[in-house]
């Protein structure tokens, strides 16, 4: 069987709690956020649709398991 490795990526060391429940912009090497905003509409006008990773910051009460089906 082959088991695909995923990298994880640690956002905590670029996400502070100005960041919370917001989406962000965050640099393709994941080394900065580039802009927040309250609205994912708000960042595309603020960034652009370029070479950016958009992220929805949860609200810290907030748990979210992804699954696959």
């Amino acid at each position: 069987m082959n088991e695909a490795l995923i990298d994880t990526i640690d956002l905590s060391r670029i996400l502070d709690a100005s960041h919370e429940d917001k989406w962000v912009a965050i640099a393709p090497d994941y080394s900065k956020v580039i802009a927040s905003a309250n609205s994912v509409d708000e960042l595309i006008r603020l960034t652009g649709e370029g070479d950016v990773i958009f992220h929805r910051v949860l609200p810290h009460d907030v748990s979210f398991i992804p699954s696959v089906f």
